[in-house]
C-alpha cells in the first residue's frame, strides 16, 4: 500500500501533474488516431495512468488528489483568463482596470478571483490549453484562406482574442452571393471580373485602352448584369480589408500591451528581488555590528576586572608590609 503525500501542493508538484496531463493527453490523441472507432478508456484508468506517471517523477500523490488538483487548477485558470480576456476588452472602451499580476491577496480575494496562482503555473496551463485548440484554428484559418474570405479571417481573429468586432462583413458578403446565383453563367472573360485578383488582359490588342474589356459577343443585357456585381465584389474586398486592418490592428495592440506587462512584471520582480536582498544585506550588516560591539564590551568588561584584581591584590601586599613592619 502506498503511503501518500499530504498537505498543500507545492510548485515542483504542480509542474509534475500539469506534464502527466499533457503527456496523456497526447497518449489518447495517438490512441484515437490509429483506433478512430475504439473506445477510450475510463477516467479512472486515465487518473491511475497519471498518478504512475507522477511517483515516477517524484509526486508522491493518488489519482484523487491529482484529479482533484487538476480540477482546482483548471478552475483557477479559466476565472484568471475571462478576467483578464474582459479586461482587455474594456480597454477598448478607456475603462482601465489593474492586472490579475498587479494585484496583491486581498484585491484578488475583492474580485473573487485565486489568490496564490504563480505566473509560471499559469504559463504550462495556458501552453496546454492553447494546444489542445491550436488544430481547430490553424484549419479553420487555412479554409479562410483558401477560399479568399476576409469575414472569415476577422472571426478567427475574434474568436482567438475574445472581443466582438462590428458584424459589418457578413451582410456585406451575402450580397455577390445572391448576384452569382441569380445570374446565368458568364463568358470566361467575364467571370475573371468578379475574382479578387486583378484582370487578365484580353487576346486582343485593341481592347487594351477600354476601361471595362467587354467580349466581342456580349450584349448590353450582359454588361449591364456584370458591372453592378464587378463594382459590388469591388466594394466588398474594401470593406473586408477594412475590417481585416482593424482586427489585425487590436492583435498588434493587444500583443504590445501584454508584452508590455510582462516587461513591466519582470521588472517588478527584479526590483523586489533587489530589495529583499538589500534588506537581507542590511540584515546581517546589524547583526555582525551588534556582534563586534558585544565583544567589544566583553572585552573592555575583562579589562575592568583584571585592573580590578590587580588593584585589590596590590593594595592587599601593601597592607601586609605595613603590618609587618610595624612596632612590637
Amino acid at each position: 500500500m502506498r503511503e501518500c503525500r499530504k498537505g498543500n501542493w507545492t510548485v515542483s508538484e504542480t509542474l509534475v501533474l500539469i506534464e502527466a496531463k499533457k503527456m496523456d493527453d497526447q497518449r489518447r490523441v495517438r490512441r484515437s488516431e490509429k483506433q478512430p472507432e475504439g473506445r477510450n478508456k475510463p477516467a479512472e484508468l486515465r487518473w491511475k495512468w497519471i498518478e504512475e506517471y507522477c511517483w515516477r517523477r517524484g509526486c508522491y500523490r493518488n489519482q484523487n488528489q491529482c484529479n482533484d488538483k487538476w480540477d482546482n487548477l483548471m478552475r483557477d485558470y479559466k476565472k484568471i483568463r475571462e478576467y483578464e480576456r474582459s479586461r482587455v476588452e474594456s480597454s477598448f472602451n478607456t475603462v482601465t482596470s489593474s492586472s490579475y499580476w498587479k494585484m496583491d491577496k486581498t484585491e484578488r480575494k475583492e474580485k473573487n478571483l485565486p489568490s496564490n496562482m504563480l505566473p509560471q503555473i499559469y504559463d504550462v496551463l495556458s501552453e496546454l490549453v492553447d494546444r489542445k485548440t491550436l488544430p481547430s484554428s490553424s484549419s479553420s484559418a487555412a479554409a479562410a484562406v483558401g477560399n479568399g474570405n476576409g469575414g472569415q479571417i476577422l472571426r478567427v481573429c475574434q474568436q482567438s482574442l475574445g472581443f466582438v468586432a462590428p458584424m459589418m462583413a457578413q451582410p456585406m458578403h451575402q450580397i455577390p452571393t445572391t448576384i452569382v446565383l441569380s445570374l446565368p453563367p458568364p463568358p470566361p472573360q467575364s467571370l475573371s471580373l468578379s475574382l479578387p485578383s486583378p484582370p487578365q488582359p484580353p487576346p486582343s490588342s485593341s481592347f487594351h485602352a477600354e476601361p471595362i474589356p467587354p467580349t466581342v459577343g456580349t450584349s448590353s443585357t450582359k454588361r449591364r448584369r456584370t458591372t453592378p456585381g464587378e463594382t459590388t465584389a469591388g466594394g466588398e474586398r474594401e470593406v473586408e480589408e477594412d475590417a481585416v486592418g482593424v482586427a489585425l490592428s487590436r492583435c498588434t495592440s493587444v500583443i504590445t500591451q501584454v508584452i508590455r506587462e510582462n516587461e513591466e512584471g519582470q521588472e517588478r520582480r527584479h526590483k523586489e528581488v533587489v530589495r529583499l536582498q538589500e534588506r537581507r544585506l542590511k540584515i546581517e550588516e546589524s547583526k555582525t555590528e551588534i556582534n563586534r560591539q558585544g565583544m567589544n564590551g566583553l572585552v573592555d568588561a575583562i579589562n575592568q576586572l583584571a585592573s580590578s584584581i590587580l588593584a585589590l591584590a596590590s593594595s592587599s601586599c601593601h597592607n601586609n608590609r605595613n603590618h609587618q613592619g610595624g612596632p612590637p
